[in-house]
């Protein structure tokens, strides 16, 4: 497995619940558990640590971060601000291939969402390939591992019902190239008006 796989599966765990906030865990422990060395599970800890997922205590263990109200908070507002930048930067940026791929993932993202399984991935995978293809490269240095902690504060392990809904009308936003449309469905799956 490697260091990116990694990063991805421990951040899922902590962005699924898995891994529940306040849980102290093991580099030995989880090198056991995924049957890798040590080594990879530090490095992707400290980069856990360094997204704001997990807390690092030196030569004794490290434990997952809480989430409060005031992180749901200011969680919500942040990837209200930078997805909406995202949105309208796609809405009008993307080739006809990159949109046709974003609509497949938005569709991927909402069978997950009906089903429970595998959503975050399905989250990230979306958000990222947004972000990917945002006209700003800044997005993308700043976001890479963030959108675990957005979907982990705002939803831990459980997508919202009305979740797949907003997906479907960010599709059509989307698909008409209409940017206002699709911020305001990313602002109705953040809860905001």
């Amino acid at each position: 497995m490697g260091a990116e796989e990694l990063f991805r599966r421990l951040a899922t765990r902590v962005a699924d619940g898995t891994y529940a906030p306040g849980m102290r865990l093991s580099d030995k422990t989880i090198a056991a558990d995924l049957a890798v060395t040590r080594t990879p599970v530090r490095e992707a800890i400290q980069r856990l640590a360094r997204a704001g997922l997990m807390e690092v205590h030196a030569s004794r263990y490290s434990m997952v971060t809480d989430i409060t109200v005031e992180r749901s908070r200011v969680t919500r507002e942040f990837a209200a601000q930078q997805s909406s930048e995202i949105i309208r930067e796609a809405a009008i940026g993307l080739s006809e291939p990159d949109l046709s791929h974003t609509c497949d993932l938005i569709h991927r993202a909402i069978d997950s969402s009906i089903t429970g399984r595998g959503w975050i991935e399905a989250h990230v995978e979306l958000f990222t390939f947004l972000t990917d293809h945002a006209l700003n490269d800044l997005y993308r240095l700043m976001l890479s591992d963030f959108w675990y902690v957005i979907f982990r504060d705002l939803y831990l392990g459980t997508p919202r019902v009305s979740t797949h809904e907003s997906l479907e009308e960010l599709a059509s936003a989307m698909r008409a190239r209409d940017a206002n449309a699709g911020v305001s469905a990313v602002r109705k799956m953040l809860q905001l008006k």
